[in-house]
């Protein structure tokens, strides 16, 4: 669409959306192409890569230097919390959201640890993810509701740095 404004002879083009490149890392097949899928709907999400193992991710991350990385904890190779550390220094731009099938509040404190901006637990992917990213590349960091209450009440929010 393309706007003529009245009060100048020019025409005005609509400017780009920024497009957020997506690094997918989790070594279940079915989860990476059920994640590639939903990113996929949306017109400003691009996933420029995948990878099934965390030594894998650490160099695709090198090499394409991802606005964010999806990246799950339990993979071959190298797990997704020495990933994200590894990551966070490489490519210190890139974002990291956590899936995980855990939803223990150390393994969510790990994860934080590690330079996480989200974290998802994978049976919430479809009402979550989108979220997560989304408020990851606003520099929010992001839980689901039961575990950010779990944090507070806990007390490990401040220790971690996370405000909600």
């Amino acid at each position: 669409m393309v706007i003529t404004n009245p009060l100048i002879s020019r025409r005005i083009e609509p400017t780009p959306l920024e497009t957020v490149r997506i690094l997918v890392a989790d070594d279940h097949e079915i989860v990476r192409r059920g994640v590639c899928a939903l990113l996929a709907r949306e017109s400003d999400l691009n996933v420029v890569c995948e990878t099934a193992d965390g030594i894998q991710a650490v160099a695709k991350a090198k090499e394409h230097q991802p606005d964010l990385i999806v990246l799950d904890i339990s993979m071959p190779g190298m797990d997704g919390f020495e990933a994200a550390r590894q990551i966070r220094r490489i490519s210190p731009a890139s974002e990291v959201v956590f899936l995980s099938q855990h939803d223990s509040l150390e393994v969510v404190r790990q994860a934080f640890l590690a330079g996480a901006r989200g974290y998802v637990v994978k049976s919430d992917i479809a009402q979550e993810l989108l979220t997560a990213l989304r408020d990851a590349m606003q520099k929010k960091h992001y839980l689901n509701r039961r575990l950010k209450e779990q944090v507070k009440r806990m007390g490990t929010a401040a220790g971690l740095g996370l405000s909600f």
